[in-house]
């Protein structure tokens, strides 16, 4: 018999693990009205599925779920990307209400998935890569075309429609190599046609990755191949290589180009599933590796280069972008005059997708206000995706944007709480007093429940948050955010929890500074601020069991833990450093100038930090 605190989380557990809201989110742009309406329909249902579980009656809330889940595995066929899109969000739902039901003894049908199964490639697994070496393959064999065009009405653009097959059938049988249509095509010669025949050790890569289960290890299986390898577009002419901006130049490609090849060459040569004429700029790496035609670049020399040439609609070619708007003359004077200055790289990495290059770039040179309202307009983002159907309250204050499923009040005093922290975490630090802490404002969200929190960890961000966690922190110039639970009673410290928060973000956003020295300082603001906090006694007390676990001392450094044992052993190896006081200060002070960490590190401690670790570790295992 479940005592009544368990059946009630049960019961608001799968309330709000059924609950499946699709306004607002990309897919239910993307899909038609009559997939919307199917949508929501089904959405009706699973609400009645859960107001029926939460008043026991566990059978005719199983019926509903069994017929929400069957109407979801017939949309699902043929589906296009917008609709799995679509019902991705009802099908994770349907998983955890699976799970609830069973444990009452409640039998349901298995799970189909939406799209042709995609196995992850299992950790440290020596077998074939899809990303890395069999999407490459095909990109460059059979690119023309089954990668930018379908033809025999089979596309490869992307892995979920290589899996799905031709019109005929499936093509690749997951185990089975020579079983799969597409290796006799290729064993009789058939195939390819138009990219060159495989050489032996190429067939025998694909044959063994078909053999080893046809696994998927990307993130997503419906990103354009072309996406995945843009170095085995085909391409003609000697290839660029990228040369580092010298701060010289009057044009930033971080600055002035990326967005402009972001917003107007989206859908055909940036993030395109069938990218046309083989140029891929989703990338600046791509960009330079040109497509069909060659490199679009002649560094110092515009009127030479393609991309000039077509954006003009020069040589008898079609202008582009084409289909839309030409750029005006304006834009096209600052293309010229980047080129003219050597079309140089001023972005964190030339790998980098060119959206986020210019997204990073834009917050760089925003106000404190500008960043602040673009990171409400993302706040308001990720509450919709991580709590659909759930409004959220807001409180504005100086340093804040607290948002919740709470109430107003509420919050008004979280708000005034944080205010309080603080100058009390930047005079810890050594913030200069007479600026924000964290420029643009950090945003602070807040949830009633362990499972929201969760839920947000998994829509939001794509990880399983530890079950120890009620809290944690983001950063990336872009974005600035803390994610936690109240805490109910005196289990844990709330000034605790934000000071956390606020300590670690406004160090990462210090120059390059690592996660686990800024997670690492946090915490220890935090056991400072609060040292009767019980999550600081728990970071104290499971220590010795994580330093026990390390293979070397150095290993938390390198993401080598999990997040659980990486953060505790950050917070212990940190705790250690900044026992001193001056080469703390010395050290914030020299990112707050902005020195690269590793430099800044090594000058104020004389060594780099996995050296310094061997020190950690002797004291730390002397005291267990």
């Amino acid at each position: 018999m479940k005592s009544p605190s368990t059946l009630r989380f049960l019961i608001s557990f799968l309330i709000v693990a059924i609950v499946v809201l699709t306004d607002g989110s990309n897919a239910a742009q993307a899909a038609t009205p009559a997939q919307v309406r199917a949508a929501k329909e089904l959405n009706t249902q699973i609400r009645k599925a859960g107001s029926l579980f939460a008043n026991g009656k566990y059978d005719d809330s199983a019926a509903i779920v069994k017929d929400v889940q069957a109407k979801v595995a017939e949309l699902a066929k043929d589906a296009d990307d917008a609709l799995i899109k679509l019902l991705e969000p009802v099908q994770n739902r349907i998983i955890r209400a699976h799970a609830l039901l069973e444990l009452e003894g409640i039998e349901l049908p298995k799970i189909m998935p939406l799209a042709p199964p995609q196995p992850p490639m299992p950790a440290g697994s020596s077998g074939v890569s899809f990303v890395k070496q069999v999407a490459p393959l095909l990109v460059s064999k059979c690119g023309n075309c089954h990668v930018n065009n379908a033809r025999g009405e089979f596309s490869m653009v992307n892995f979920a429609a290589l899996m799905k097959g031709s019109a005929a059938g499936v093509v690749v049988f997951p185990g089975d190599a020579s079983g799969s249509r597409v290796i006799e095509l290729i064993e009789s010669g058939d195939m390819p046609r138009g990219g060159g025949k495989l050489k032996p050790d190429e067939f025998k890569l694909l044959q063994d990755w078909i053999t080893q289960g046809a696994k998927f290890d990307g993130d997503d299986p419906q990103v354009g191949l072309t996406t995945l390898a843009p170095d085995a577009a085909g391409q003609t002419g000697p290839a660029l290589t990228v040369s580092k901006s010298t701060g010289k130049e009057t044009i930033s490609f971080a600055g002035d180009i990326a967005n402009v090849l972001a917003t107007n060459c989206n859908g055909c040569h940036v993030n395109a599933q069938r990218v046309r004429g083989g140029l891929n700029m989703s990338n600046f790496q791509g960009l330079l590796k040109g497509g069909d035609s060659g490199p679009p670049l002649v560094p110092g020399k515009p009127a030479d280069s393609l991309l000039i040439q077509r954006i003009k609609g020069e040589g008898g070619e079609a202008q582009m972008p084409m289909g839309r708007t030409p750029l005006s003359s304006e834009v096209i004077a600052k293309i010229e005059k980047w080129i003219r200055e050597g079309a140089t790289f001023d972005g964190p990495d030339p790998n980098q997708n060119v959206v986020r290059v210019a997204a990073l770039a834009k917050a760089q040179s925003s106000t404190h206000e500008e960043l602040s309202d673009a990171r409400a307009e993302l706040a308001e983002q990720n509450w919709r995706l991580g709590m659909p159907g759930f409004d959220a309250k807001t409180v504005k204050t100086t340093n804040f944007l607290l948002m919740g499923n709470l109430g107003e009040a509420s919050l008004q005093e979280y708000g005034e709480a944080a205010e309080t922290l603080a100058p009390r975490v930047g005079g810890m630090l050594g913030a200069p007093s007479d600026k924000a802490l964290i420029k643009g404002r950090m945003t602070l969200f807040f949830f009633g429940q362990r499972y929201d929190y969760s839920e947000f960890g998994q829509m939001v961000e794509k990880r399983e948050l530890p079950k120890e966690w009620r809290g944690h922190w983001n950063f990336d110039i872009v974005d600035a955010y803390g994610a936690l639970i109240p805490p109910r009673a005196d289990d844990y410290s709330l000034d605790g929890l934000i000071s956390e928060q606020l300590a670690a973000t406004y160090v990462a956003s210090l120059s390059d500074t690592p996660t686990w020295y800024a997670d690492g300082v946090g915490r220890v603001v935090a056991s400072r601020i609060a040292p009767k906090d019980a999550r600081v006694t728990e970071w104290s007390n499971d220590l010795p069991g994580v330093l026990g676990s390390l293979a070397k001392p150095d290993s938390f450094l390198s993401g080598k833990l999990p997040p659980k044992d990486a953060a505790i052993a950050g917070y212990s190896f940190v705790k250690f450093l900044m026992k001193d006081s001056k080469r703390t200060a010395a050290l914030l002070d020299a990112l707050r100038s902005g020195q690269k960490f590793d430099k800044a590190f090594s000058a104020v401690y004389g060594g780099s930090p996995a050296q310094a670790t061997q020190a950690w570790a002797r004291t730390a295992s002397r005291r267990r």
